[in-house]
């Protein structure tokens, strides 16, 4: 009668332990996400006390004049509307994540400025004791020379990487994933410098 309750009772520890242990060890992902590109736009300051409408129906609570983050440094110079960025991150074989933002025909403010690239992300990994776990949202910005570009004829191009910016963020097989929360280039030199990012991950309609 004992041997039989001691085998129920392991039964039960395995019974659990199958039950269990691939939750502790598993997060909700695809199979796969290799890939993520983004266009940039110029950024413009928050509403945060309107002064304005929209036309037409809604009509939207709204701010005039609009202002840019970054009055010295865009795509636009004058009446001339020029240009165009794009971002990318892709997923490399030895588990980091290559960064790269590319701004062209950039207007006359922009140049000789240095532009670094910006990555906002939230982080769920495997990395902790208890399992599976989501990091808080973290900045990789310009804390190395491959992050940072200088403007030359309108063009700034920056090619990095996470682990080059926050050295052992990424280790293969943690199955980490990232939710990028946006993209962008901020001007660091020539005061007054921005409040944020000068140009981000966004969208133009027609």
């Amino acid at each position: 009668m004992k041997h039989s309750s001691r085998r129920i009772a392991r039964g039960l520890i395995v019974a659990a332990l199958v039950v269990v242990g691939p939750a502790w060890a598993f997060h909700d992902e695809p199979r796969r996400a290799k890939s993520l590109k983004a266009p940039l736009v110029t950024a413009y300051q928050a509403c945060t006390a309107p002064t304005t409408q929209t036309l037409g129906f809604p009509a939207l609570p709204a701010c005039y004049p609009a202002k840019r983050v970054d009055d010295l440094c865009g795509f636009a110079s004058g009446s001339l509307v020029s240009g165009y960025g794009k971002a990318s991150v892709k997923a490399l074989p030895n588990g980091d994540f290559r960064v790269g933002i590319t701004a062209k025909g950039l207007n006359a403010g922009c140049e000789g400025q240095t532009l670094c690239g910006v990555v906002r992300v939230r982080a769920t990994t495997h990395r902790c004791a208890e399992g599976p776990c989501t990091v808080a949202d973290l900045d990789f910005s310009g804390s190395s020379p491959t992050a940072c570009c200088t403007v030359v004829s309108g063009v700034c191009v920056v090619t990095t990487t996470i682990n080059s910016e926050v050295l052992g963020t990424l280790v293969v097989g943690d199955r980490t994933a990232f939710e990028v929360q946006g993209f962008g280039l901020r001007r660091v030199t020539s005061p007054p410098l921005p409040a944020g990012n000068s140009f981000t991950s966004g969208g133009l309609t027609p």
